[in-house]
């Protein structure tokens, strides 16, 4: 483990290798739907691959304002309150705030309100990428310590979320190895789930 101070580069790298390996299967699996942006089929497999790569540069910029946010919150309170970070049309990394009375609402409902604000901001085509973070847990070999919980998405076909140890010794955060996985797009997509769900 890193200390994080050094986690960005080290920690993001290993979040995207996991990530490259199903992008390719999300992405396309994402192309096929009616409302994608590539669904127009003019992009040859070499421009789709160039535009992958540009996908997850937005999903690296997200994991280190992310992890940035919450090893600083960590280091100064010893936890760290959800956040959202967005990559919008401009390039540019920008951190979702609620109002002020939201502030206050319980973390679960901070989670709801970011989803509910992500998904209304993507659907009008305002950004290109999210990420939401908050407190979570995770088991590891039988034991139950904290973790930071990541949820992504991407307009190109990207969803899923992470799950990154946290150990906080001595005032100083660090991170552990995260574990991937999939999830159902909730932000710049219907789930097809939902969507065969509800015809049925």
């Amino acid at each position: 483990m890193k200390t994080c101070n050094g986690i960005g580069k080290r920690i993001v790298l290993a979040m995207i290798a996991g990530c490259a390996i199903s992008t390719a299967a999300l992405a396309q699996d994402a192309i096929d739907r009616e409302d994608h942006v590539l669904s127009d089929g003019k992009l040859d497999d070499k421009d789709l691959a160039a535009v992958v790569a540009v996908a997850q540069r937005h999903l690296t910029e997200l994991t280190d304002s992310v992890v940035k946010n919450a090893g600083t919150e960590l280091e100064e309170a010893g936890i760290f309150r959800p956040m959202a970070f967005m990559v919008m049309k401009s390039d540019k990394v920008q951190q979702m705030r609620l109002e002020e009375k939201a502030e206050e609402a319980p973390g679960q409902v901070k989670v709801l309100m970011y989803r509910a604000g992500l998904k209304s901001i993507a659907r009008r085509g305002e950004i290109h990428a999210s990420a939401i973070a908050y407190p979570g847990s995770v088991e590891k070999d039988g034991e139950t310590i904290r973790a930071l919980v990541l949820e992504h998405e991407h307009r190109l076909g990207i969803s899923g979320f992470k799950l990154i140890p946290i150990n906080l010794e001595n005032g100083k955060a660090s991170f552990g190895k995260p574990m991937s996985q999939e999830k159902p797009f909730q932000i710049f997509y219907d789930d097809k789930a939902e969507g065969d769900s509800s015809t049925s």
